[in-house]
This record gives C-alpha cells, sequence and structure tokens, in this order.
C-alpha cells in the first residue's frame, strides 16, 4: 500500500517528465542538437516558457505535500521530509533563476550556481536514500545511472564536450526514480527504517 508522501511523489515525478516531454516535443532542437543546451533554455523563450514553468511549479508544489505527508514517526522520515522540502526549494531557485539567466553575467552565474547545486543535492540525496531503504536490482541500476549523470555533468562542467542535457536528463530520470522508490520503502514500512 503506498503512503500518501509516496503518491504524492510520483505524481511530482511524473509531472516533471510529462512537462519535460512536452517542451522537448514543442521545440526538440534546443536541446536535442549536437552542441546541445540544459534545460532551461525553455524557460526563457516564450514558446516553451509556460509548459517549463508548470514543469518546475507543479513538481515543487507535489513535493511539498509529500513532504507534508511524510510521518515524523523517526530521525530518518524526519529527515526525508526536510530533504523533500529542500529539494522543493531548490527546483524553485532553479525556475526563477532561469527567468532572468539571459540578461547578465551575474544572473548567469547565480543560475549555474543553484543549477550545479541541484547536480550534487541529487546523487547525495540518492546516496542517502539507497543505503535506508529496501533496495532492489533496479534501484542499484538507477543508482549507478544516478553517477553517470553526474560524469557526464562534470564532462559539461570541463567543457570536453558540451553534453549538459545529457547530464541532465540523465540525473533527472535516475533521481526521480530514486526519490519515488526511497519515499515508498521508508513510508509504508517505519517500523523497518534504520535511525
Amino acid at each position: 500500500m503506498n503512503s500518501r508522501a509516496a503518491i504524492y511523489v510520483t505524481y511530482a515525478q511524473r509531472s516533471l517528465l510529462i512537462f519535460v516531454l512536452v517542451c522537448i516535443s514543442i521545440w526538440p532542437g534546443l536541446v536535442l542538437k549536437r552542441d546541445e543546451g540544459g534545460f532551461s533554455n525553455y524557460g526563457i523563450h516564450i514558446k516553451t516558457a509556460v509548459v517549463y514553468t508548470f514543469a518546475y511549479v507543479v513538481c515543487a508544489l507535489f513535493t511539498f505535500m509529500a513532504a507534508r505527508a511524510v510521518p515524523r514517526t523517526s530521525a530518518t522520515l524526519a529527515t526525508l521530509a526536510r530533504i523533500l522540502n529542500a529539494y522543493g526549494v531548490l527546483l524553485l531557485l532553479i525556475l526563477f533563476s532561469t527567468y532572468g539567466y539571459s540578461l547578465n553575467t551575474a544572473l548567469k552565474d547565480i543560475h549555474a550556481v543553484i543549477s550545479l547545486l541541484a547536480m550534487v543535492f541529487d546523487p547525495a540525496v540518492c546516496v542517502w536514500l539507497v543505503v535506508r531503504m529496501r533496495r532492489t536490482h533496479w534501484d542499484r541500476f538507477f543508482f549507478c545511472l544516478e553517477f553517470l549523470g553526474l560524469v557526464i555533468g562534470v564532462i559539461d562542467f570541463l567543457k570536453v564536450a558540451h553534453v549538459l542535457f545529457a547530464s541532465e536528463a540523465t540525473l533527472a530520470f535516475a533521481f526521480g526514480f530514486l526519490i519515488v522508490r526511497g519515499v515508498h520503502s521508508l513510508t509504508t514500512a517505519p517500523s523497518s527504517v534504520p535511525t
């Protein structure tokens, strides 16, 4: 039986995936090209800005709802709720820093720092989750995929290749799977959760 927190976090990740796919279907060449840009490019063009905004706002709202639904019956669950709240805030920071990042260097740097924080936050949360949840072989696969996304991100950061969207997509997809599995695992059997 799924907990309310697991249901909300599932809605959050599904909505993000759906809106990302809608953005890509509206303008695939913005990120699916040889010298690809990041997903934030969808937030600065009128053609995709509304869908891009929905991607982050809906995901953040469901994530906050999931955080509120997590029972605070152990230190682990209280930390899980804080992680979900932090993730929701991070989504909104990414969203609002997107709108002006093309205006000047300072705003671009702010957006880059927030995006870099997200790129580190996701794998750190995945480590935290995988250590605490009942694991399956799929969890291990997506855990490895998360770190592949991080490696791709480092390749982009070092300017070896411009593969930002590949990194973002890999990180987000693996994180989405693991956060849903982790919230489900930790909130449906709290008595077996280590503290």
